[in-house]
């Protein structure tokens, strides 16, 4: 069942592929992927990048992304060679691919992490499908930023700690230390884990693998740093953090109209429903997940821009929901009918960023002089309330631009919707077909299979999960 729904969900993610990276974070790193294809080093162009020690610019994010889409960026550079197309509009297309199979990944996760929590087979395949469907891991399986791949290290990690033997662990260990060097916020994944094996009481030289773990990942990332900027401790982003800033960031993170948890995964919230449940068999196990979740919610609340720029809801958090949302599997019958309907409600404020881009409405906005504060906590302003009317208007001007004139255009995202390309397409691969002298229909008729074979994938899936629900009554 894991299995069928990761491959589901993957076939349906790669259905609605983007056709480009619409942020400077995302352009950046995947630049980072370019250079060491096509040149063989970590240089960057400086208007994505900061000036390094040796007089280069470097990326200010973070190396792991970057080194795991090498594969994929090179695939699409050989491929554009082949076609006579611009080897970055193919790299970005083929890098997208990884964040959506990550993503799905994580699907198949939480429903191990729901069945390792005590929840039964159907229970965990309906806490999965709201992870994939009904919260912002939706919208974030389309981009290129570091969160999906964080999100999936630290749910493997928390799934192999709970196994408990030596080699998951270790495997666990493995994770910890990806997680520091996919991103920095990923530090607080270690402690936390070796905590829980001590509470469990762990050998030392066992309970400590997490924490030596992120030592080593800590170390590998300073080196990357003096390597780049002559500073272990330059992270490329400010350390700007505050103590005065924790109430206003947890309150933002969780309850403002421009990134709450509440309105854009309201599915999540049940995790406390299935909490009551997962204690009473499993009280460790079941305040891991929470125990993460608070985690990543106060460091990102202790720093200053805890908004995440032009973010689609609580980005920041999107590593914590795969264990919020494996506590979901442990609803009873009663609620899981409650958790269907907020997947549902979930899946309708997320569902407008998988045919446009949601910088979109940032870049109306900023055009139209609306403050940050107002998209942050008004609600007349906030994107969930905007996201369908901006969907309509960037597809109206998508029929009425020329595609082809449009990819003629710098690929750098542009501040303003009139000279940007990337935000006067229909957001999805097939759109841009002609550029290659590909009929569109050809596009959609892929685009179709991959959905029909993802939902089926996924209804094998659900038929296991009532056929072992029948056998075990």
């Amino acid at each position: 069942m894991p299995l069928a729904l990761g491959i589901g969900t993957g076939l349906i993610y790669l259905a609605f592929l983007a056709p480009g990276i619409s942020n400077i974070d995302g352009l950046s790193m995947l630049t980072v992927a370019e250079s060491l294809v096509v040149n063989h080093n970590l240089t960057v162009p400086a208007d994505i990048g900061m000036l390094g020690r040796d007089g280069n610019s470097y990326s200010k994010l973070y190396p792991l992304l970057s080194l795991l889409a090498v594969p994929f960026v090179a695939a699409g550079v050989a491929l554009s060679h082949l076609l006579g197309l611009p080897s970055h509009d193919l790299a970005a297309i083929f890098a997208l691919m990884l964040p959506a199979l990550l993503t799905a990944g994580t699907t198949s996760l939480v429903a191990l992490l729901a069945l390792r929590l005590g929840s039964t087979t159907e229970g965990a395949w309906l806490a999965a499908l709201s992870f994939a469907l009904g919260t912002i891991a939706l919208v974030y399986a389309r981009t290129f930023f570091a969160e999906p791949l964080l999100a999936f290290l630290t749910a493997g990690s928390l799934y192999l700690v709970l196994g408990g033997t030596v080699r998951e662990v270790i495997g666990a260990g493995v994770f910890v230390g990806l997680a520091v060097l996919a991103k920095p916020a990923g530090v607080i994944v270690g402690p936390i884990l070796s905590a829980y094996l001590l509470a469990k009481r762990r050998p030392l030289r066992i309970a400590a693998v997490p924490v030596f773990a992120t030592g080593i990942a800590l170390m590998l990332f300073a080196g990357y740093n003096y390597m780049r900027f002559g500073n272990p401790l330059s992270f490329g982003q400010p350390w700007s953090f505050r103590v005065a800033a924790i109430p206003e960031g947890v309150l933002g993170l969780l309850l403002s109209p421009g990134r709450g948890l509440l309105w854009y995964c309201p599915a999540v919230i049940l995790f406390i429903v299935g909490l009551r449940a997962a204690v009473r068999s499993k009280p460790l196990e079941a305040l891991m997940p929470v125990i993460l979740f608070i985690g990543y919610l106060m460091l990102h609340s202790y720093w200053t821009t805890w908004t995440g720029g032009w973010s689609w809801g609580p980005r920041f958090l999107l590593p914590a929901l795969p264990g919020l949302s494996a506590l979901t599997g442990m609803l009873d019958k009663n609620w899981r009918k409650g958790l269907l309907i907020l997947t549902v409600i979930g899946f309708f404020v997320n569902a407008p960023t998988l045919i446009s881009f949601y910088e979109r409405y940032y870049a109306e906005a900023n055009e139209q002089g609306i403050s940050q504060q107002a998209l942050l906590w008004s609600p007349k302003y906030a994107p969930l309330m905007q996201a369908w009317g901006t969907a309509y208007r960037q597809l109206k001007d998508a029929v009425e631009s020329d595609v082809r004139e449009l990819s003629h255009r710098t690929h750098t995202p542009g501040g303003t919707v009139a000279n940007s390309r990337a935000l006067r397409v229909v957001a999805v691969w097939w759109w841009v077909l002609p550029v290659a002298g590909i009929p569109r229909w050809i596009g959609i008729a892929v685009a179709l299979l991959l959905l029909a074979t993802g939902l089926w994938v996924m209804s094998k899936g659900a038929a296991s999960c009532r056929e072992e629900a029948v056998h075990s009554t």
